[in-house]
């Protein structure tokens, strides 16, 4: 579960935290944007609000973090949670981000980033750091995430210049990037868990005309191939169970992040999982 906020006080941050706690989610986690509330403070503060939920972060964006002064904040901030912290790394993707910064927000510097940071941060964490997840959708980045990462999470959404945005790819697509992944980890693959970031759930009995209400993160895949991604929960709570077990069967993935609007519907969910 991703929560993202903008603004909101102490009180109603816990509360939320709390709540997704009560609904059954594992992984309560932070974004890293501009805009948003800063993310080790608030992963703080979420493992205050809770007990059992790890606290994730959802994900970093590599070029805004210094290796040296990153390393310490995740020591510091896993110590005082307890050991419960999942560090999350990315490339971003949001080019007023970059621009207000004054960094290159290429493909290819985003991504020389991240490697640098990875790299860099190996030793400084090496015996105290917590799980490493990476994500992204790209060679570059699925192929660093394999060797270097814990956890792979899958976007399944490249940019695309047609739309001046991202938008998903197909089932068969993101199914080859699974099996990317998996060559290039090679004997690692089988202790790497596979996550996937889901856009929205949409909890309905016409499955079809749901996926029209969630077109517009695909908009040239026709309704029956928006129902087979792993990306989009469509349906009653009993079907996208099923969903879930069946992308666990197809694609390995054994690790789903919802975003923070989804939280009460995707809870009704999580009950059928249990």
């Amino acid at each position: 579960m991703v929560l993202i906020t903008e603004d909101c006080s102490r009180a109603e941050w816990m509360t939320k935290c709390r709540r997704a706690e009560a609904l059954g989610y594992d992984v309560i986690a932070v974004p890293d944007h501009l805009n948003l509330l800063s993310p080790f403070p608030s992963a703080m503060l979420a493992a205050e609000a809770t007990e059992r939920p790890a606290i994730g972060t959802y994900v970093l964006n590599a070029a805004f973090h210094h290796p040296v002064l990153l390393a310490r904040d995740v020591t510091t901030t896993d110590r005082l949670i307890g050991g419960r912290l999942e560090l999350g790394l990315g490339t971003g993707y949001v080019r007023s981000e970059f621009a207000a910064l004054g960094l290159p927000d290429d493909p290819a510097s985003r991504t020389r980033r991240l490697e640098e940071l990875v790299g860099a941060l190996d030793p400084l964490l090496a015996g105290k750091g917590p799980p490493l997840m990476i994500g992204g959708h790209g060679d570059r980045v699925l192929r660093l995430a394999a060797r270097r990462a814990e956890i792979v999470s899958f976007t399944g959404a490249p940019y695309r210049a047609e739309y001046g945005r991202t938008a998903l790819v197909d089932a068969a697509e993101l199914l080859r990037r699974v099996e990317f992944v998996r060559a290039a980890a090679g004997p690692r693959a089988a202790r790497i868990e596979l996550n996937v970031l889901s856009k929205a759930t949409v909890l309905t009995g016409d499955r079809r005309a749901g996926a029209e209400t969630v077109r517009r993160y695909a908009p040239d895949l026709p309704p029956e191939r928006l129902l087979e991604l792993p990306t989009l929960f469509v349906g009653t709570p009993g079907q996208i169970a099923e969903q879930v077990r069946g992308h666990r069967e197809r694609f390995g993935l054994s690790y789903f992040t919802v975003m923070e609007p989804a939280m009460a519907d995707f809870g009704k969910v999580i009950e059928l999982l249990r």
